[in-house]
């Protein structure tokens, strides 16, 4: 059993920075599309994102905010790379918790590091990375908690305080919740009562500071609510579609409850028409196909075997040849968990990815694999501790040779980051000399072939609408022109609504035509990027701004 000490720390921040200096060449230079943009927008604006809100994730992006570097939308996306370069750091040290060997932990982190969902969200506006870098550190805090329970109680607490504010980075560094008050309650069952009441203490404390903060900042977001909060771009004006009232939005909890419950995606939980068979095929092609190698999984299988390995030492150590029944060996192997802490970590974290999966593998939004994330966090830990446990084995049996092959560790150890390496190293080193992702595939948020392009393109239509514009679009540039409009000043004063939110199967929602007609009624030009099905119906749609919008007026 090992634990990171103050080379490892260093370490950990060599191989943080490597990564974060990757990330950087290649990050995003500017505002993007989809999501991406929304995150950009509402980081400087200030208010609530799409479900299942981000409150915590915003305010803290927003901090980064305040470097004096490049564009905001830039900043924003830098916060995803320093996120992701922390995660990194994070993994080599879970990995050395499990082995002894320093080279096997930084593969470990460079696996994830270069794996191709993991870079792909790290140049962005995103929040995956943030969730993972949560993530990452809870189980940090846990493993050095567990080390020396009584005097460590502030890291459980900090390891309660960071779930509840995951709440507001992202659900899936949530998810560690089911398995971790199992984990406290197993290590603080073997402490000496006494000392058991101060450590729940320090963990309740932990949880009511998170929720408060989380509270807090909801709270803040809600009343600050500017034009471009989600909630005004989307979920009010399209309310009928879920068969809201405009008084089920009444009161804070009210808000609360629909954005954190996520009734727009509400119908990708659980959906009946996917068979949980299938899901699992689809993660396990795409971890093998996309993220890891064949090579790399057969060592996180070596790397689990490191617990069996301590099971069975501590059963072996723990035989009474007295009284060698199997009862008596089992309460002794209990008995002696707690002078082998990996056991009970290396459980904790495989129950934990298991839990993740299982709730991961059921939701299907259109873009299910980067949930998947979370998970890489296990499987490059894993990844980490086999490398270290095959080059610790090479180790012992080449010190028993006489002859020159002895020497041969540095060789081992070269062939072992050729097999975390190479299967990227094309495509990224690509990447690096081109200063962006080119081997990204989904390129929906992230236009590869002219990063320029969404400035390019939003910010010349935008300049053809009137100041006082009411403007219903596609999700794809809603926030691009909400970010040029509300953060960069270009149209302060435009109103924005999405056109076809999830779930409205491709129809204006009526609710949103009612105030449409109210807003024309009034005096105040509406616009629509497209003649969306039915709105010939109420309006006379005439092309206008160039071409690239339409001006309703009310049909006589």
């Amino acid at each position: 059993m090992t634990q990171p000490d103050r080379k490892d720390y260093g370490l950990a921040a060599v191989v943080g920075m490597l990564a974060l200096a990757a990330y950087v060449r290649t990050l995003a230079p500017d505002v993007l599309y989809h999501d991406s943009a929304e995150f950009q927008t509402l980081t400087y604006t200030l208010g609530m994102t799409h479900s299942t809100g981000y409150p915590v994730y915003l305010l803290a992006a927003r901090v980064v905010g305040f470097l004096p570097l490049y564009s905001p939308a830039w900043r924003v996306n830098l916060f995803s790379a320093l996120c992701a370069a922390w995660t990194v750091s994070a993994v080599y040290l879970l990995a050395r918790y499990f082995t002894p060997n320093r080279i096997g932990a930084a593969l470990g982190g460079a696996a994830l590091a270069l794996s191709y969902t993991f870079w792909s969200q790290a140049i962005i506006a995103e929040v995956y990375t943030p969730g993972m870098a949560v993530l990452a550190t809870v189980l940090l805090l846990l493993a050095h908690w567990q080390r020396d329970p009584f005097p460590r109680r502030h890291a459980l607490a900090w390891a309660a305080a960071l779930v509840c504010l995951a709440l507001g980075v992202h659900l899936s560094a949530v998810l560690i919740a089911p398995a971790a008050p199992l984990f406290v309650l197993w290590v603080l069952a073997f402490l000496p009562k006494a000392q058991r009441w101060p450590c729940l203490r320090a963990a309740l404390t932990g949880f009511g500071i998170g929720i408060a903060v989380y509270a807090a900042t909801f709270i803040l977001l809600d009343l600050n609510n500017p034009p471009s909060s989600f909630f005004q771009m989307m979920l009010y004006p399209s309310r009928s579609i879920w068969g809201l009232q405009a008084t089920d939005m009444d009161s804070l909890i009210e808000r609360w409850w629909l954005t954190f419950m996520s009734v727009q995606w509400r119908s990708a939980m659980f959906p009946e028409e996917i068979s949980f068979a299938t899901s699992i095929s689809d993660y396990l092609t795409r971890v093998l196909s996309q993220e890891f190698s064949l090579w790399m999984i057969g060592f996180a299988v070596l790397g689990l075997g490191e617990i069996r390995h301590t099971a069975r030492r501590l059963a072996k150590k723990a035989g009474n040849p007295d009284l060698d029944d199997t009862k008596t060996r089992v309460k002794a192997f209990i008995k002696s968990i707690p002078t082998a802490p990996a056991l009970s970590l290396g459980v904790f974290m495989v129950v934990a990815y298991l839990v993740m999966v299982a709730f991961i593998l059921n939701y299907h939004p259109g873009d299910e694999y980067v949930f998947y994330l979370g998970t890489y966090i296990f499987i490059s830990t894993a990844i980490g501790v086999g490398i270290g446990r095959t080059l610790e084995w090479i180790k012992r049996v080449l010190a028993k040779r006489k002859n020159w092959t002895r020497h041969l560790y540095p060789l081992a150890a070269v062939l072992c980051a050729l097999v975390v390496v190479t299967p990227y190293a094309g495509p990224r080193w690509e990447a690096l000399k081109a200063g962006k992702g080119t081997f990204v595939q989904e390129t929906y948020p992230y236009p590869l072939d002219n990063l320029n392009e969404p400035r390019m393109i939003y910010a010349m239509r935008l300049s053809l609408l009137p100041e006082d514009a009411f403007v219903v679009m596609n999700w794809r540039g809603l926030y691009t022109t909400a970010y040029l409009a509300h953060v960069e000043g270009l149209r302060p004063n435009i109103l924005l609504k999405e056109a076809t939110p999830f779930g409205s199967n491709g129809q204006i929602a009526d609710s949103l035509l009612e105030e449409m007609t109210d807003t024309v009624r009034a005096g105040r030009p509406v616009y629509v990027d497209q003649a969306y099905p039915g709105l010939r119906t109420h309006f006379r749609v005439l092309p206008s701004a160039g071409g690239y919008f339409y001006r309703l007026t009310l049909r006589p």
